[in-house]
């Protein structure tokens, strides 16, 4: 085991607990052994609910590690199990690489016969959609050698790249440039008290999406040729829009984990952001929408995972930020799936921030920027599609920030939106919800009444009666709306502890 505690990490900037003297970190003045056993604050959030979380704070000095590289903190968290453990992310670690570090990439991933070009060519909707639909829509069961390699190299890249977190873990990021990348961590159900902060994480990229080509397909006669049934070339299925790229991965999966603090951290595609993977099919599978996407959430909350905190994170330059419950047929996470956010920042992010199922959310402090222009203009879907592909917009499109989805409980107060080219039903957008609640936030630099302006905007109305009162604000009050944009800015990501 590489365990750099006493020696080289006594010379970082950000000092840890274990080294002679007392250490200061020189920016934030936070002492060494704040940062490094820092539990989350009494009432902070849901995931204070049931008491502290601690992560490993109560970490026996053999339990603090200092890891800079995949296999160190694989060792690191196998060596410690579910004792408190604290493990200091010093540098870039890259999930996607081998044990003596080279990076691997999808020629060591990929199983024989997959290729992307004979893949896209198989399940082309003009080859594909042709057949009879299944309840109206093409057969989204792909079958056949290049989706049986796809699978096969999926597997090969998800047992390296998603890493599992046991109980009472703290991962702290030292100083200002600990990152975590091309990987997922995973905490999953039965793991519970777990701090992550101080961390950049970037670009947890799927070599080997996979095509649905049910997903969003439409009947709709507005498009020329479209009908359910084959009749030639420019009439049938194939000429219907719809279909969707899908991947794999999320930056952090809280995958029915519990009692869970993400703080200070921030979470992006990095330098391959999907926007560089335009749709390979021609019109009418050729939406923004239908890009080829490498990269699932941000932080997806799903499968009766359960208090969670997220505060003072950046989150950026991404499409779909993250799920809290992620089917409307997963009656399973009745009771589950709360959570808090509070002081983060969404920038340049399109939608899910988050969208939620189930669960009763806390949104307060949050600011939110983007640009809900780009879907183009026009009297039906048709129209409307032919007009986005003359602009192209290079922003992640604004479709709403807060979604109520089925079952939903979303409680909102002093937040800030500044969405361009939008109105209020982008911050709050009803998804199959019934209920939202705001209070005190501001949209575009106004204070409205957003819940209702929503309701008037999109036709779909959400009534005001969530169901529920938020109690967990923790030793900071709820700053009014006029002083969250300062703060979130000054104090969201990593680097600023």
């Amino acid at each position: 085991m590489n365990r750099n505690i006493l020696a080289a990490s006594c010379l970082a900037v950000t000092l840890i607990a274990g080294c002679s003297g007392a250490g200061v970190d020189r920016v934030s003045g936070i002492s060494s052994a704040d940062l490094t056993r820092s539990v989350l604050p009494l009432n902070d959030g849901w995931a204070a609910a049931e008491g502290q979380v601690t992560g490993g704070a109560n970490a026996i000095d053999a339990h603090i590690y200092t890891v800079s590289s995949r296999k160190a903190l694989v060792d690191a968290l196998k060596e410690a199990g579910n004792a408190p453990k604290i493990i200091h992310i010093s540098g870039t670690i890259n999930l996607s690489s081998d044990d003596q570090g080279r990076e691997l990439t999808e020629a060591d991933y990929r199983v024989a016969p997959y290729s992307f070009e004979e893949y896209k060519n198989a399940y082309a909707p003009s080859v594909w959609n042709v057949k009879p639909l299944i309840k109206k829509r093409p057969n989204r069961k792909l079958t056949g050698p290049q989706e049986e390699a796809r699978k096969a190299s999926s597997k090969n890249q998800k047992d390296q790249i998603v890493i599992d977190i046991p109980s009472n873990t703290s991962i702290i990021g030292l100083g200002k440039n600990a990152k975590i990348i091309k990987g997922m961590l995973q905490i999953s159900s039965g793991v519970e008290n777990v701090i992550i902060r101080n961390i950049t994480f970037e670009d947890a990229f799927d070599y080997f999406p996979e095509w649905d080509p049910g997903d969003s397909f439409k009947i709709d006669s507005n498009y020329p040729g479209c009908m359910d049934e084959y009749a030639d070339a420019s009439h049938g299925p194939q000429m219907c829009p719809g279909g969707r790229w899908n991947s794999e991965y999320d930056l952090i999966s809280i995958n029915g984990g519990k009692r869970v603090w993400i703080d200070h951290s921030t979470f992006s595609d990095g330098d391959r952001p999907d926007s560089k993977f335009p749709p390979v099919y021609p019109f009418p599978q050729n939406e923004i929408t239908q890009k080829v996407q490498h990269h699932d959430g941000l932080v997806d909350i799903t499968n009766q995972a359960d208090l969670v905190t997220i505060s003072n994170s950046y989150f950026h330059d991404h499409d779909k930020a993250f799920l809290i419950g992620n089917s409307d047929g997963k009656t399973a996470d009745r009771g589950y799936l709360r959570v808090t956010l509070h002081g983060n920042y969404f920038d340049n992010v399109g939608q899910r921030m988050p969208r939620v199922r189930y669960g009763k959310v806390h949104s307060y402090n949050n600011y939110f920027v983007g640009n809900a222009e780009g879907d183009g203009v026009g009297a039906n879907a048709y129209e409307r599609h032919l007009s986005s592909l003359d602009h192209k917009p290079k922003h992640n499109i604004v479709r709403q920030a807060l979604g109520a989805g089925k079952e939903s409980a979303i409680y909102s107060e002093a937040n800030v939106f500044e969405i361009k080219n939008g109105d209020p039903s982008h911050a709050i957008g009803n998804m199959k919800g019934k209920v939202a609640y705001d209070q005190g936030s501001m949209f575009n630099g106004k204070m409205i009444d957003i819940v209702e302006e929503a309701n008037k905007a999109s036709g779909k109305p959400l009534s005001k009666e969530v169901g529920w009162t938020p109690t967990l604000y923790g030793p900071t009050p709820v700053l009014p709306a006029a002083d969250v944009i300062d703060y979130v800015k000054q104090n969201a990501g990593a680097g600023k502890l």
